[in-house]
């Protein structure tokens, strides 16, 4: 099992960091693909609108309510930004070869917003969110 790491690296950010044993473009997918996102997102997820490119918009219904946001960059299979409720998100997949290194970069316009967020479980959410993560690629690594 892979070690999902958390760090502070500014008073203003939030980093995610998990190497996933799947290639770059299926990790990509996951974070990309419509079909996949209520898979790893949760029971009960609707996609209701994924446009993925700059500019572009998305919206999920979840259990906890609406997750919305847009795209700025999208550079297919290496990274993506886009804003993320109360934050701006950087997703960047390194290819490890059959391995992928995912960083998440989460950087909010205060320190008090990043200290919440912190405080709401990031560690936890995320943790939980790449094990269903794992189980997806999984189950696309095999049939591939």
């Amino acid at each position: 099992m892979n070690e999902t790491t958390v760090t502070t690296p500014s008073e203003l950010e939030i980093r995610v960091e998990r190497v996933f044993d799947a290639p770059r473009a299926h990790v990509f997918s996951v974070w990309t693909d419509p079909q996949l996102i209520p898979e790893w997102w949760g029971e009960g997820t609707v996609v209701e609108e994924m446009d993925v490119r700059p500019g572009g918009t998305y919206r999920f219904r979840t259990a906890y309510g609406v997750v919305e946001g847009e795209f700025r960059e999208v550079d297919a299979p290496e990274r993506l930004v886009q804003t993320f409720q109360n934050h701006l998100q950087t997703l960047e997949f390194e290819d490890l070869g059959d391995r992928t290194k995912l960083t998440q970069t989460m950087r909010f316009a205060t320190s008090e917003e990043r200290d919440t967020t912190m405080q709401y479980g990031v560690e936890e959410g995320a943790k939980g969110g790449f094990a269903r993560v794992d189980a997806l690629l999984q189950r696309l690594t095999v049939d591939a």
